[in-house]
């Protein structure tokens, strides 16, 4: 495989590892997965491995070989780089020359060469006034020294410098390359302006025949800027090759050794000797063939200690190459004494073959045999491992996740929610367990609420009946008199009277008991409401608690009344038959009385009112009354020992004034003063009557009808079938928590408080997996 060829094939496959490395490391962010078993080593070398994947992609795509040209400050790397491009374009002189990055790019026509200037921003700009000021302080003297000197030229230059920054990004077109040095000059080595540069970019034909080289020409490691340091590490740890030139000396210097240590400490899927060119220049100084050689053999058996073999090791002379290319190189010397202090150092006496002695022709064949035979199989190693360990990483990581996750989000979601399920049912047979105690001791019978419940209930039914009765329509007086004035032909006759009264009224009371009856069941619903709502409590406030207990309002307030109608007509009726209906002594009295029989026991098993005259409602249905109001014949049927009426049962309503000045009148057996027709006396009785009615309402058929109980029943009832077995409350409960019941989800545990199912996780899981197929099917 060609190098072209691989470097689509090996650009394509990084492309796709670099997928399934996005596709763990977004994996790896979900916090589901930061609970799992993945080891650092993993997401370290997952990590680790994508920067030199991308750089490596991106240089491949752009077709870029890099070669770093590294080495100490004047140890002759730009001259070198000239003599490669057979041109002395680059500064290179006895004083610090290079300030800046020069990265030298191989176009095949010479319409595309071009320079281009890249100066820094202001912040750049400002980060490295701050790094001299760093270094400035730093205990190496003489790096202390370049930096205040560096400060003092900025100072003096701050103007020129911040024109460069304002003027932007540059280019120069050209057709030869000597046309654009003095540019080039200017902003790499002059320090008037190179110190706003970020860096230089060099386009030219004459680097065509190494096919897509990138050269990188950069300050030396022993500048003593930290900036010039990470350059040096990074452009060591991404390139594809180093040319380490390498001053006259024998022993590696200290820099020189950090050079080396970055280049094998940088890449860690080449060996340093797969990508290391060293270039042991400025041999044109040896004093003598000799020497050259012994230094030579002692510098070869340095460089194997490094395991760097012979063949990547080329000793020569960039600048004596220059000059004997015809080159002016002062500080070399002229052609003559180059040319004939390399004869005597090499033993070589044809000028052409001098030529070749200064090494950089021999270089570049060795470069361009490592381009043409070396760097595809060295390219594969490199891409291989970064794949690898980018794959395998992500397969570990993958098999880790899927162990717990399922891949399909879909699979995902029935599974978390068969188990919130789960974990629900738990949580509500124990959470109901607590609720039926609640309920149970909150609505038991006789407890303090219940008590309290039927104690306002006969407070309702008490005023409601005073109401009702005090509201009668025939015992209005208008009504009343209408009555009166209809049977007042030609006379008014009380007795008369007293029996069409009667009749009305008695209409008026039965329809009195349904109202009674309605406005009970009104009464009793709004209690049940209130259970209701109670027990809608239990459930957090759900209101399908009462659609359950009570499914229909309107049907439910007809089943209550009809109900306690039922009740009421059992025992209320023949008191209304006793009292109401007919006149004391009449024979529609009497018959009534007959037909009741043991239900008149009943009701005075239940009186509680305290008045001996309606203690067994018997005697005041024969004497009327006269047993409340004649104290003679109170003692007479009632015993001696009876005291008088009570004043709340005959002198506490709207109607009393009449009804006991008639009484106390017809006790004494005297002629009434008013009205001597019999009417006060009449209405004395009926409305003695209608107020003992009242009172057995309230003192008798209360409690003998079993309002009380039957309450209570009901209540009971709503709150059984709230507890009914057979009528489980957990799908209502669980509708409640799938709808987001505030209420109820701050008592539950924290897994079931939300609903945002985590299918992220899977759906992570399946791009990975997709990605990891992908890859294997190409790789």
């Amino acid at each position: 495989m060609d190098w072209k060829t691989a470097s689509t094939h090996y650009a394509h496959q990084l492309k796709t590892a670099l997928d399934v490395r996005r596709h763990a490391l977004d994996l790896l962010e979900l916090a589901s997965v930061a609970e799992l078993r993945i080891t650092p080593e993993q997401k370290d070398k997952l990590r680790k491995a994508g920067e030199p994947a991308e750089k490596l992609m991106r240089r491949l795509q752009n077709g870029e070989f890099r070669i770093a040209v590294v080495g100490l400050e004047k140890a002759g790397k730009s001259t070198f780089v000239n003599a490669w491009l057979g041109c002395d374009l680059l500064p290179a002189k006895t004083a610090r020359c290079t300030f800046t990055t020069t990265q030298i790019y191989s176009v095949p026509h010479d319409s595309e060469q071009r320079l281009e200037t890249l100066p820094k921003t202001e912040q750049e700009f400002s980060a490295y006034q701050k790094d001299l000021r760093e270094q400035a302080e730093s205990p190496d003297k003489s790096a202390a020294q370049k930096a205040d000197n560096d400060l003092m030229v900025i100072e003096q230059h701050r103007g020129t410098l911040h024109e460069i920054i304002q003027e932007g990004r540059k280019t120069y077109g050209f057709s030869r390359l000597e046309e654009v040095k003095e540019s080039l000059t200017r902003y790499v080595a002059d320090e008037r302006y190179a110190h706003a540069m970020h860096e230089a970019r060099l386009y030219t034909s004459r680097l065509a025949a190494v096919d897509g080289v990138v050269f990188y020409d950069v300050p030396g490691l022993d500048s003593g800027l930290a900036k010039h340091i990470e350059e040096s590490r990074d452009m060591l740890a991404d390139c594809d090759a180093i040319i380490l030139v390498q001053r006259r000396d024998i022993d590696l210097k200290a820099h020189e050794q950090d050079l080396i240590k970055f280049g094998a400490e940088g890449d860690p899927y080449l060996k340093l000797a797969d990508k290391l060119f060293v270039f042991w220049g400025q041999i044109d100084l040896q004093p003598s063939q000799q020497v050259l050689d012994d230094n030579w053999r002692q510098l070869l058996q340095k460089w194997a200690a490094q395991q760097i073999p012979e063949q990547r090791i080329v000793r020569g002379s960039a600048g004596a190459h220059l000059v004997l290319h015809g080159f002016d190189i002062p500080q070399v010397g002229s052609f003559e004494q180059t040319l004939q202090k390399m004869q005597s150092l090499t033993g070589i006496g044809q000028p052409d073959k001098v030529k070749k002695a200064t090494g950089i022709d021999e270089l570049q064949q060795r470069i361009q045999h490592y381009l043409d035979n070396e760097r595809t199989a060295l390219l594969k190693k490199r891409c291989d491992g970064m794949i690898n360990d980018i794959v395998l990483s992500a397969r570990e990581i993958y098999q880790t996740v899927a162990a717990v996750y399922p891949e399909d989000p879909a699979q995902a979601q029935r599974a978390q929610e068969n188990n919130n399920r789960e974990a629900f049912s738990q949580w509500w047979h124990n959470r109901w367990q607590k609720i039926r105690a609640d309920v149970n001791n909150r609505f038991r019978d006789g407890n303090e609420l219940s008590v309290k419940n039927r104690q306002l209930f006969r407070e309702r039914y008490e005023n409601l009946v005073r109401e009702k009765m005090n509201g009668l329509p025939s015992r209005q007086l208008e009504k009343r008199q209408q009555i009166f004035d209809s049977v007042s032909n030609p006379v008014f006759d009380a007795g008369k009277a007293n029996i069409h009264w009667r009749e009305a009224l008695h209409s008026d009371v039965r329809q009195m008991i349904a109202e009674l009856a309605k406005n009970l069941a009104l009464e009793l619903q709004q209690e049940a409401l209130d259970v209701i709502g109670e027990l809608e409590k239990q459930l957090w406030g759900s209101k399908a608690v009462k659609k359950r207990l009570i499914e229909n309002d309107e049907q439910y307030v007809l089943l209550l009344e009809h109900s306690l109608n039922t009740l009421f007509l059992r025992f209320a009726r023949p008191v209304v038959e006793l009292l109401i209906r007919g006149p004391v002594g009449s024979d529609t009295r009497k018959k009534a009385r007959e037909n009741i029989g043991a239900d008149i026991e009943i009701i005075d098993n239940y009186y509680s009112g305290g008045e001996p005259a309606l203690g067994r409602l018997k005697p005041y249905v024969n004497h009327g009354i006269k047993l409340l109001t004649d104290e003679q014949e109170r003692r007479e049927v009632l015993g001696p020992t009876v005291g008088p009426a009570l004043e709340a049962l005959i002198g506490a309503n709207a109607f009393a004034t009449i009804a006991v000045h008639a009484a106390k009148t017809l006790a004494e057996n005297l002629p009434s003063p008013e009205n001597g027709d019999g009417k006060d006396a009449m209405i004395a009785e009926v409305e003695a009557d209608l107020r003992v009615l009242e009172h057995y309402l309230i003192y008798g058929i209360f409690e003998a009808s079993g309002f009380s109980a039957f309450c209570q029943q009901e209540l009971d009832q709503l709150r059984d079938t709230f507890l009914d077995p057979s009528r489980t409350w957990a799908g209502t409960v669980q509708n409640e928590w799938l709808e987001g019941n505030p209420e109820l989800l701050r008592e539950l545990p924290p897994t079931l408080q939300t609903f945002k199912f985590d299918t992220e996780t899977s759906d992570r899981l399946k791009q990975l997996g997709i990605a990891l197929n992908a890859i294997a099917g190409i790789h």
